[in-house]
């Protein structure tokens, strides 16, 4: 029986890689979490939103050819959160929890914690076309794979006619970054270093960043007031994304084979720094976003790493494709490769807060470029939301790691049930045999 399964896996993996040889890294490992959607109203007439999110994920993870069977592995997580706005464009926002986890008994040094703290509480205003926000919170820089952290400081986005400018500027301590302590998924494995956060502070100061971006849209046409108003009004389906619900409709076909543009050109520049950085970093670069007939995008660009003997260029090619059946359920195909062509020797690429790590155990990230990834995602019709996914991550140089995904779930109970069962396999000359993890994540959140 096993032996089918990772037969059926492996060809599964296989078609999807064939399909598209490479999976926007966007989609990377997240802290996941439904707390977000599930914000309510104290009362009507009280401008107080409220939610609790509990999380519990136990598994089991085996190494049949060295004789290591059911090493047990848990995570736990409750969170809490409230948001106050007022006069429609200020906002106060706060986040905490409990968290608990007990780590693979693989690991040599198979520990435990327990943590108790604030996970975000910031401060934000939206007016016109500016929005600020300052305090504790969790921030990007653009669609660059730089950043995807919790920071204390400020996040400023601001449109000017075509273009839209990202600035970020704070600093990042362990006992709050974003896959430190309150993430549900952090340290379960902890398989090659059981702490991923080890080059982050401990205080305010020792590691820092600061960047811009700056996004320009080619196809910019300054809008009307009403114009504007109703093009926000056609995008609120959630489900937009995925683009139209017939994929085969005669005038969608004509239309999409005449598709081709340049939807948006961005420009970063970006400085990790502090007191135990000893060697300052700056990364500039630019990605190219283009929307191709059939509805396919593809995004290609580099980012150039300056550090003192570690000069290095990354450069990305990621294709996506959304389907979407008459039926409403819908299937996303991604792929992306990453490469590295190092100016200095043995050049490392390394920024600090990129928080990439791609698979669900072996958690690559950009240091270990050059890496590809790919992934097959459908979304069944239903009142339980079926999903499943097929994903894999493939490391090139280095010790060649190679991780299979497969994941199931479902919604239910007007959405404030999630349940998703999580398998994987692990080849990699970085152990002498193959590893297997079996887990189910169980979310309620009101």
């Amino acid at each position: 029986m096993q032996k089918l399964f990772l037969k059926g896996l492996r060809l599964s993996i296989l078609i999807s890689v064939v399909i598209i040889i490479s999976n926007s890294a966007n989609a990377q490992m997240e802290c996941r979490s439904m707390l977000g959607a599930h914000l309510t109203p104290f009362k009507k007439d009280i401008p107080i939103l409220w939610a609790i999110e509990g999380t519990m994920a136990p598994g089991i993870m085996t190494s049949p050819y060295a004789n290591i069977d059911n090493a047990k592995l848990n995570g736990g997580m409750l969170l809490g959160a409230l948001d106050f706005t007022f006069l429609n464009k200020h906002n106060f926002y706060i986040e905490g929890g409990y968290k608990n986890w007990k780590n693979s008994e693989l690991v040599d040094d198979n520990s435990k914690s327990r943590n108790l703290g604030l996970r975000q509480i910031f401060y934000s205003i939206t007016h016109n076309t500016i929005k600020v926000k300052i305090g504790l919170h969790e921030t990007k820089l653009g669609n660059f794979y730089l950043i995807d952290e919790r920071i204390l400081g400020a996040s400023v986005d601001k449109e000017i006619g075509a273009f839209t400018l990202n600035l970020r500027g704070g600093t990042v301590m362990k006992n709050f970054a974003r896959m430190g302590q309150f993430c549900s998924n952090r340290h379960l494995y902890g398989i090659l270093n059981s702490d991923y956060t080890e080059n982050i502070g401990k205080k305010p100061g020792e590691t820092n960043l600061a960047g811009i971006v700056v996004n320009w849209n080619p196809n910019f046409k300054k809008e009307d007031k009403n114009s504007k108003i109703d093009k926000e009004f056609s995008n609120t389906d959630e489900f937009n994304e995925f683009g139209s619900s017939d994929d085969f409709s005669d005038v969608q076909e004509s239309s999409s084979k005449q598709k081709f543009k340049i939807s948006n050109i961005a420009f970063i520049l970006h400085n990790e720094f502090g007191s135990i950085i000893h060697d300052n970093k700056i990364y500039t670069g630019s990605l190219i976003d283009i929307e191709l007939p059939y509805n396919f995008s593809f995004q290609t660009g580099g980012i150039y790493q300056n550090m003192k003997d570690n000069n290095t260029i990354v450069f990305i090619a990621a294709l996506s494709k959304n389907l979407g059946w008459n039926n409403g359920s819908n299937t996303t195909i991604k792929g992306a490769f990453i490469g590295k062509a190092n100016i200095d020797t043995d050049a490392k690429f390394q920024p600090l807060f990129s928080n990439l790590f791609l698979g669900e155990i072996m958690r690559l990230d950009a240091i270990d470029f050059p890496l590809w990834q790919s992934e097959v995602k459908h979304n069944f019709t239903g009142k339980l939301k079926f999903h499943i996914a097929l994903k894999a991550v493939g490391q090139i140089e280095d010790s060649k790691t190679n991780e299979q995904d497969l994941e199931l779930g479902i919604k239910t109970f007007n959405n404030h049930l999630k349940l998703t069962a999580i398998f994987s396999r692990v080849e990699t000359l970085a152990f002498p045999d193959d590893l297997y993890m079996a887990k189910m994540e169980m979310r309620v959140a009101f």
